[in-house]
């Protein structure tokens, strides 16, 4: 197929899609929440984890400091 076919091709499959996408209600931030009996979880007893799993943690991290992961929000992927 030719370049300029499948560039065609796209633009309208994507016109098409932005059409239908527009046309589709948008929930109102106004009218979301979550409805639930108990506010807060009950926590548990929790497990023991391996023993150096810290160790292999923090030296996994592009950057750390003792005991804490120094990161950007996002930006360790």
């Amino acid at each position: 197929m030719d370049e300029s076919k499948i560039k065609k091709q796209a633009k309208q499959i994507l016109d098409k899609f932005a059409d239908a996408l527009a046309k589709v209600e948008k929930e109102s931030k106004e009218d979301f929440y979550v409805d639930r009996e108990e506010f807060e979880r009950e926590e548990g007893s929790g497990k023991e984890c391996e023993e150096d799993f810290k160790k292999r943690f923090l030296e996994n991290a592009p950057e750390h400091d003792d005991d804490f992961v120094i990161a950007e929000r996002g930006k360790w992927k």
